[in-house]
C-alpha cells in the first residue's frame, strides 16, 4: 500500500478531537498530536514527508498519533492557536494532512 493510500485510510480510523491529546512545543515549533488511549512506548514511527511522522500501535499498525515539525510554516493559519483551539481545529488538520500532494513516496 503507497502512503498516499495510507494516509487517505487511516487518518479516518483516528478518534475525534474528545479522544485525542495535542500539545505543541512553541520552542521549536511542533504540534504533536496523540490518541489520549494510547501507549507512546508501543508505537512505531513512519516518515509520510520531511516534516510528518505518523505513530503506528506496534501490533496493529494503527494510527495513533501524528507529529508536525515545523507546524507554523506548514499550517501557517493555525500558528496563532492555542492546544484547546487547535484540538477544535482538528478536522482542518486531518484535512491539510490528507492532502496527495504532502507525502513523499
Amino acid at each position: 500500500m503507497d502512503k498516499i493510500m495510507f494516509l487517505d485510510l487511516t487518518w479516518r480510523l483516528m478518534m475525534g478531537a474528545k479522544d485525542i491529546d495535542i500539545n505543541r512545543d512553541l520552542e521549536n515549533d511542533v504540534l504533536y498530536v496523540m490518541r489520549k488511549n494510547a501507549d507512546r512506548s508501543n508505537t512505531i514511527n513512519l516518515s509520510m514527508s520531511a516534516d510528518i511522522l505518523v505513530r503506528l500501535e506496534r501490533s496493529t499498525r494503527e494510527v495513533v498519533g501524528v507529529t508536525i515539525e515545523d507546524f507554523s510554516e506548514i499550517l501557517p493559519q493555525l500558528a496563532g492557536c492555542t492546544d484547546y483551539q487547535l484540538k477544535e481545529e482538528f478536522d482542518s488538520i486531518l484535512k491539510f494532512l490528507e492532502a496527495p500532494n504532502l507525502v513523499s513516496s
